[in-house]
């Protein structure tokens, strides 16, 4: 049994998504685990995480099926955390926002972390391409259809978290992959109303029915994302108290991580009846299938297949190998 959402982007897979890794922390995690962590003190370490906060948020990633507990220690029994399909399913979804974020946040454009791609050993740019007619993915050439979903719920979805914070981690060994943009992104409010202009919705009050967001939080929101220049506000021609919300070219680029957002949860969270919304490349006229390729080669990227060469001054070795972090 299904139950009826009022608007399509309630009952989205990427509203599912949300539910599970729209945290700041969860996504924190998430990204020092590709980058070969596997341990609770090693986390802790280097993200300055409470014991409490993180263990709470490990429990959920292995509840939600995104972590495994392996074990390696028999005496006084300790587990390695290790991705699971699901979990490594989430890569193209850090790349999306490490893209974005070399793109338009300037405090990580001055270094970082750099990605080689062991199939062309050439240094990568990921970018997100139509599987069917090659082109590049973005907005202006995407349209959103309803579908047989749209509206349900399926049954068994776990609690919603609907706590988010937007307060920036201060971390003792702060890495700058991914750090800046999950500063601005790493709130599950703040995808849904990007969600929502995506959708093309455009006024405060369609964004609160659209999202069944409180009021103060929807300001909120919005205020945050102009300051950040990802969206702009104007007053209506007649009705001057009342702002319309655009997406600037910095809030249009991120139209990729959207897209695998809601890739990600049709894959791994739909329900019976499907996903809500299918997304259609207007470029070929075919339901969008996203790829994110190599730049240089144009192979599809994995994981497996991708070395982050980080500065000296972050590592005592210049590569950080995901392949042996997995093995």
């Amino acid at each position: 049994m299904s139950i009826t959402a009022s608007h399509p982007i309630q009952a989205s897979s990427v509203t599912r998504a949300l539910d599970i890794i729209g945290d700041r922390w969860m996504l924190l995690i998430l990204r020092d685990a590709f980058l070969g962590v596997r341990r609770f003190e090693q986390w802790q370490q280097h993200l300055g995480i409470a014991r409490r906060l993180l263990a709470d948020r490990l429990k959920r990633l292995v509840a939600s099926g995104l972590l495994v507990r392996v074990p390696y220690q028999a005496h006084q029994l300790r587990h390695n955390y290790h991705l699971t399909p699901m979990g490594q399913d989430l890569y193209a979804l850090a790349l999306m926002i490490r893209r974005w974020e070399r793109q338009w946040v300037a405090a990580t454009a001055v270094g970082g972390i750099s990605l080689v791609h062991r199939t062309c050993g050439s240094r990568t740019e990921p970018q997100c391409v139509c599987m069917h007619c090659g082109q590049m993915v973005t907005a202006q050439q995407t349209s959103f259809e309803d579908c047989p979903g749209v509206g349900r719920e399926p049954q068994g979805q776990p609690r919603r978290q609907r706590r988010s914070s937007v307060t920036s981690i201060q971390a003792p060994n702060r890495s700058p992959f991914l750090q800046d943009a999950i500063d601005i992104l790493g709130d599950r409010w703040t995808y849904l109303v990007l969600a929502a202009a995506f959708y093309r919705i455009r006024r405060f009050t369609a964004f609160r029915q659209a999202l069944g967001i409180a009021t103060n939080i929807l300001a909120d929101r919005l205020r945050r994302l102009v300051e950040a220049q990802i969206l702009t506000h104007t007053p209506v021609q007649e009705r001057s108290h009342v702002y319309e919300y655009s997406l600037t070219e910095k809030g249009l680029d991120l139209f990729p991580v959207i897209v695998a957002v809601l890739q990600w949860g049709d894959r791994w969270l739909a329900g019976p009846h499907g996903p809500s919304l299918i997304l259609r490349h207007q470029r070929c006229g075919r339901g969008l299938q996203p790829s994110v390729i190599c730049d240089v080669c144009g192979a599809p990227l994995c994981s497996s297949d991708v070395d982050y060469r980080l500065p000296p001054r972050h590592s005592r070795s210049a590569t950080i190998s995901v392949r042996s972090h997995q093995a």
